[in-house]
């Protein structure tokens, strides 16, 4: 009978014990999710509010010249003639031009064909806004047709593939492997990471090492009035070729505050 108690008693006890237990397991881990969720919160809210240390530009930020001038340059042969006009530059990895894209022959852009210049064998003249090249004519039309064909919808900073063409000659690449032509990045619409839209994609900075250093982002005023232009670090911006959008990580208030660019050249 004595024993029998005992037993009972021992596990009252037992059962008590594991129950309180039980209780304070499901505190703890209620705590830990709590706290796992709140940080959770915070990194994200600390990562967007500080814009990954994005680092927008100076109203006199230094460059050597935009994508919008010098595109439409008349390019200018051996022979001092105008042999075509700049019509696009192709983006590489590591935010490289690698190509100026040129169009050559035709009358009144009828029958015209476009080639692809290495940017680093380009003399531009800002001042006389013309780009000389060390080719003569028959040279430029004997080159072969380039064509607009992107590789994929992928990040442009990667290091993973060429930017020159498989072929013999430095000019020959018809088919070279790119990432996106200057272009189609203009007016694309530059989005904060939730998708609100921010501005538009207006101009790119170019240095003398041939870089893109730094993209110019309109933002505000309605039909052209009031709007503002952002200098943003061009490795900054992650594009989306396929929904044809740009994320940039900063807030709309970031943006506003942010220094009014102005062109220099």
């Amino acid at each position: 009978m004595i024993y029998s108690k005992f037993l009972l008693n021992l596990t009252s006890t037992i059962g008590l014990s594991f129950l309180l237990t039980c209780v304070s397991v499901y505190a703890d881990d209620k705590r830990d999710l709590e706290k796992t969720g709140n940080s959770a919160k915070n990194d994200t809210a600390r990562t967007y509010d500080e814009a990954a240390h994005v680092k927008l530009g100076p109203a006199n930020l230094a460059y050597d010249i935009n994508a919008q001038k010098l595109i439409d340059m008349n390019v200018i042969g051996q022979n001092g003639n105008t042999l075509g006009e700049i019509q696009d530059l192709v983006l590489s990895h590591n935010e490289i031009i690698s190509y100026a894209i040129v169009s050559v022959g035709g009358i009144l852009g009828v029958s015209e064909k476009l080639v692809a210049i290495p940017f680093h064998d380009l003399n531009i003249n800002k001042t006389e806004e013309k780009v000389a090249i060390n080719l003569t004519e028959k040279q430029l039309e004997e080159l072969p047709e380039f064509k607009f064909e992107y590789i994929g919808d992928r990040n442009y900073q990667t290091n993973d593939r060429p930017t020159t063409s498989s072929a013999d000659s430095k000019y020959n690449v018809a088919n070279t492997d790119y990432d996106i032509n200057a272009k189609k990045l203009f007016g694309m619409n530059v989005v904060d990471p939730s998708g609100k839209k921010l501005g538009e994609l207006n101009d790119l900075l170019l240095s003398k090492s041939e870089k893109v250093i730094h993209a110019i982002v309109s933002t505000g005023g309605m039909l052209g009035m009031g709007k503002k232009l952002i200098a943003v670090p061009f490795h900054s911006l992650q594009v989306n070729k396929t929904d044809e959008k740009i994320i940039l990580n900063v807030t709309e208030k970031q943006l506003e505050q942010a220094a009014d660019f102005k062109f220099t050249n």
